[in-house]
């Protein structure tokens, strides 16, 4: 029997039926803890991914910056990279970065085509050009084993080019 649309139970009184009870709201959580649960080995692949190419990025932007500032203000810049420590910089001083802990900068020697920074440092000349012998790059990758991901920056020093590409598998293609 119902009054004016209000539920009644069954002694006849009037029952309001609003909220959840502990046990819906305790379901609820175990099955949030659960996906969440099982959603973060993806969550943390995801972000070592994006770690790799921001750090990718950063290195190409740096390289970009210190082309263009040796151009505008017709002086040498000089972006060194150090594997040991991780960490790449230009001079003058534009600002040195450090590579995330997810990703390892890495000399590869099985590219004869472009070879990793052989001085660990490339000159940027007013005129636009770099020092860099033919194609040289400098290179990245995860340093965890669920992300298989490999970056390089290259340099063309005949032109100054700079370019950012991404391990494919079986070739190097643009990155973005």
């Amino acid at each position: 029997m119902t009054l004016r649309g209000e539920a009644l139970s069954p002694g006849g009184f009037r029952c309001d039926r609003r909220g959840f009870t502990l046990v819906e709201i305790a379901l609820a959580l175990a099955v949030l803890g659960i996906l969440a649960t099982a959603s973060l080995p993806f969550f943390q692949r995801w972000k070592e991914a994006i770690d790799v190419r921001n750090a990718a990025g950063d290195v190409a932007d740096l390289m970009l910056q210190a082309r263009m500032r040796s151009v505008v203000e017709r002086r040498d810049y000089t972006l060194s990279v150090d594997y040991t420590a991780e960490t790449f910089s230009a001079q003058p001083a534009i600002r040195p970065a450090r590579i995330a802990g997810s990703v390892d900068l890495f000399a590869d020697t099985s590219d004869p085509d472009c070879p990793s920074l052989a001085s660990r440092s490339v000159l940027f000349r007013p005129n636009g050009t770099a020092s860099a012998a033919g194609f040289e790059a400098v290179y990245l990758k995860s340093t965890s084993a669920g992300v298989a991901m490999h970056y390089r920056v290259k340099v063309l020093g005949a032109t100054g080019k700079i370019t950012l590409e991404r391990w494919t598998g079986g070739a190097w293609a643009g990155a973005f």
